[in-house]
């Protein structure tokens, strides 16, 4: 099938590293709390649909608020506010209205942090309705919440958006919905799939607003397995029929992108064909199968970031999120301006809304936290509208580099680098900073850690170790119970790397992380504990088949019983296996002192993991700072709590392979 908006494009990367030193220096004058602050702005400015209006959420009084700002006059007017909460995701349902939720932030713990419910108002502050109750109002009445998922506006003038919610009360335990169209002003709703297939986690519409696809999932009440069914109707009259079916434990689901403008053409993304990494491809509907590639990668997954906008009616390109995200052009109008914006910001990831000959600009990357623009297209003016941290602006800050070396067996490890920015490479300190998940990955940008870490004068490695996510179906599984083992031998081969080329001192590395980064910290205080002087474990697994304990973890139901039992272990069957990857169970290894911090209320990892750690550390006789955050969740929601840790991180790394440490004396 040819298409006549797509070429196939095949993206080349290439990557270069040079550890060489610039003029600036990286700026140890910055005070640790700046880089924790919470940002000044939140999220991105939102523009209406005729251009003339953008939504953004600015602080006032320690919350943020919604304001309009005209872009002809430049009138701003708060239009949203809550004494107690931070309006949250502004949406443009015409040029009139919008609509938002609200999030608790800064003050509640992770579990607590999303308020939800959903409102409406218009822009000149009239016509508030709340559409759907909150986490609070539904607790306080004993009722479930049903979280509300805003799918699109119905466009034009119309008042009405397309909700997806589970108001029939269906099982939820893989995700079931259904799709309304909502009138945002007297909030009476219509549904639209009264032919459910059931079970149903995602819907997509043609551009007519038409319900065409719908993808289920369930769990084999026998083998636990995860399948996922794609159902597909040619109109709203015709019967729902299945067009894929796949396994979450082979990787072969399906990942909806959209339809073009004919609505016959169905874009959807995975690992068809026998790829391990996934592509975008038409389907075709006459083999049942997937059909023309649009875009693929050789070395990340794309299965996401179509961009089709609507409001002009075009198909653009596709983000591709790498080491560094990149945008690749269909349309040649996008692509222009997109050169235009990147040679403005050079290093820069930038991205844009465009309505008209108005484009609002949003920059972000290692040394910004993110910047916004009004971009005239007609007079070429270039116009500053915020920026998310102030107080680090006109600081150096230190770039973030793409690396790649190979582990023990030949897998390819990608990973970022950070150097102190004008610091000679050669004999640095290291911290090993592994991500969470571990199914997850770190992406490109400013990440407060690891900035804080560089200017002090450490080189920071972050590896994108075996299961990592976005790399392809083998790098991910590869890392299938392989927790302290191949998972971990990643970890200690990308500090070989640096080690051997002269860039790190060897004498002088650390290991943190939090969740599996925790993990990853103290098993690697456990199996190298002649490498590593230190380490911070923050929210950390200590005993992976803790992790399947129903009173200890909320980590349970049919995820767990399947992907979770093949990625982890399964408590059934691998007593040997947990026995030889837990921590506790083998802390007499560990010789390093260690910081270690947890939530009070965690619920994903409960603090049990680092009493029981701790606990033993001390009956050995081992150095152990311990920190508990009262009132946190899973990490820190609290601006003080973020500065509290990140300056106790500082000083107890810097203690231990500083400038000053015992080990950097004899060296």
């Amino acid at each position: 099938m040819k298409h006549n908006f797509i070429q196939r494009m095949q993206v080349a990367v290439m990557a270069a590293l040079c550890f060489c030193g610039v003029g600036a220096y990286a700026d140890a004058s910055i005070p640790i709390a700046d880089f924790f602050k919470r940002p000044t702005f939140s999220g991105r400015p939102v523009l209406s649909p005729d251009g003339n209006n953008i939504a953004v959420l600015t602080p006032r009084n320690g919350r943020f608020v919604l304001a309009v700002i005209n872009l002809d006059t430049r009138e701003s007017k708060v239009v949203a506010a809550d004494p107690d909460w931070n309006i949250a995701s502004p949406f443009w349902v015409n040029n009139q209205r919008l609509t938002f939720s609200i999030s608790k932030g800064a003050d509640a713990t992770m579990e607590d942090q999303k308020g939800g419910g959903l409102f409406a108002v218009n822009k000149d502050a009239t016509g508030f309705r709340k559409l759907f109750m909150t986490v609070k109002e539904a607790q306080g009445k004993n009722m479930p919440y049903k979280p509300v998922s805003l799918v699109d506006r119905v466009g034009g003038d119309s008042n009405e958006v397309y909700v997806v919610n589970n108001e029939r009360g269906r099982d939820e335990d893989l995700g079931a919905s259904d799709v309304f169209k909502l009138d945002t002003n007297n909030g009476r709703m219509k549904l639209l799939t009264f032919n459910n297939p059931g079970k149903v986690g995602q819907w997509l519409a043609d551009h007519t607003g038409a319900i065409r696809v719908a993808v289920s999932a369930a769990a084999d009440p026998k083998t636990k397995r995860i399948k996922e069914t794609v159902f597909y109707r040619e109109d709203e009259k015709s019967e729902w029929k299945t067009i894929h079916e796949g396994y979450w434990d082979e990787g072969t689901s399906m990942s909806l992108q959209g339809f073009d403008f004919d609505n016959k053409t169905l874009f959807v993304a995975g690992r068809f064909n026998g790829r391990d990494k996934a592509a975008i491809h038409i389907w075709d509907f006459a083999k049942n199968a997937a059909g023309d590639v649009v875009a693929d990668h050789p070395l990340v997954d794309l299965d996401g970031g179509l961009w089709i906008d609507r409001e002009n009616r075009k198909l653009v390109g596709v983000r591709v999120d790498g080491m560094k995200p990149e945008i690749y052009y269909f349309d040649t109008e996008y692509a222009k301006l997109q050169a235009t914006l990147n040679a403005s910001f050079p290093g820069q990831e930038v991205s844009y809304q465009l309505r008209g000959k108005r484009a609002v600009v949003f920059t972000r990357g290692d040394n910004n936290v993110g910047k916004a623009y009004l971009y005239d297209t007609e007079r070429k003016v270039l116009e500053a509208l915020y920026t998310a941290k102030p107080e680090l602006e006109g600081k150096t800050l230190s770039t973030q580099t793409v690396i790649n070396y190979a582990a023990r067996d030949g897998l390819n490890i990608p990973a970022y680098l950070t150097l102190p920015e004008g610091t000679p490479a050669k004999g640095l300190p290291l911290v090993a900073y592994i991500h969470g998940g571990p199914h997850a990955r770190d992406s490109f940008g400013y990440d407060p850690t690891t900035q804080m870490l560089a200017s002090r004068g450490y080189a920071v490695l972050q590896p994108q170790f075996r299961m990592s996510t976005g790399f392809g179906w083998k790098h991910h599984t590869a890392g299938w119970k392989q927790w302290g083992l191949a998972m971990q031998d990643d970890v200690t081969d990308g500090v070989a790397h640096l080690v051997k080329q002269g860039i790190v001192d060897p004498k002088r590395v650390c290991i943190i992380g939090a969740s599996y980064g925790g993990y990853a910290t103290m098993y690697g205080l456990v199996k190298d504990p002649d490498l590593y002087q230190c380490g911070v474990n923050w929210v950390g697994v200590t005993d992976v088949k803790m992790m399947f304990t129903v009173n200890w973890s909320d980590m349970r139901g049919p995820y767990m019983e399947n992907l979770g039992a093949l990625m982890h272990g399964d408590p059934k069957t691998d007593d040997a296996y947990f026995q030889k990857v837990s921590a506790i169970e083998n802390a007499s290894r560990i010789k390093a002192p260690v910081l270690m911090a947890y939530g009070s209320e965690d619920i994903r990892v409960p603090i049990i993991h680092g009493e029981k750690m701790r606990d033993k550390l001390l009956k050995q006789g081992n150095t152990v700072e311990w920190m508990v955050m009262v009132g946190e969740g899973h990490g820190w929601s609290k601006e003080s709590n973020s500065i509290r840790f990140g300056e106790a991180v500082y000083n107890f790394i810097d203690r231990y392979i500083g400038p000053n440490s015992k080990v950097a004396q004899k060296n």
